[in-house]
């Protein structure tokens, strides 16, 4: 995979789980969390058939008490920030350059 592969599921990743945010707090709003797990394999570079395992990208879409939207990320069960996605899933062996 590489960086705009990345970049694009990132943002498939927000908008689904604002999708799922909306559908599951409907009308009323229950302060459910939108929830998307996007799932990504990697690789092994001595054979290219073989998965090595996979990194999950998790985004939560939850609402603040003054009423607006944030959106938390997680790799693999860690929170990250949004500007080190690129660098975690690099080291993580599922980014290629």
């Amino acid at each position: 995979m590489n960086i705009p592969d990345l970049l694009e599921s990132i943002k498939l990743t927000e908008e689904l789980a604002l999708q799922n945010y909306q559908q599951r707090n409907g009308v009323v709003d229950y302060r459910l969390d939108g929830v998307c797990n996007h799932h990504f394999p990697v690789w092994n570079d001595n054979e290219p058939s073989y998965k090595n395992g996979e990194v999950v990208l998790t985004c939560k879409v939850s609402k603040t008490v003054k009423g607006q939207l944030r959106y938390t990320f997680q790799i693999n069960g860690k929170r990250v920030a949004e500007k080190a996605i690129q660098q975690t899933f690099f080291t993580l062996g599922a980014l290629t350059k």
